[in-house]
């Protein structure tokens, strides 16, 4: 197979998704195969996300509730064109004294 064929046949796998990130919204590819860690790190570099900040952003489903797990494939969690959300998981449980 060459190069071409093969860059084709990557092509016919790879749906995209938008993912907001604090007010901003943009399209991502996403091959449905792959774990959603990749989208996701595609996504902390796109918005060039580094540091802590980096460590406690996910996606979130269209919610905005349901997290998108690392270890999971995306087409077993997201449909194509979803919208997604990326941002830190919400503090649950207790007040803060």
């Amino acid at each position: 197979m060459t190069v071409q064929e093969q860059d084709q046949q990557q092509d016919r796998h790879k749906l995209a998704v938008f993912i907001a990130y604090n007010g901003m919204n943009a399209s991502f590819d996403y091959n449905p195969e792959r774990v959603a860690e990749v989208t996701r790190v595609h996504a902390l570099d796109h918005y060039d996300i580094h540091g802590p900040d980096r460590e406690r952003d996910f996606l979130f489903g269209p919610d905005n509730q349901s997290e998108i797990k690392d270890e999971t494939s995306m087409g077993s969690q997201v449909q194509p064109g979803s919208q997604l959300y990326l941002r830190a998981r919400s503090q649950s449980g207790g007040s803060r004294r």
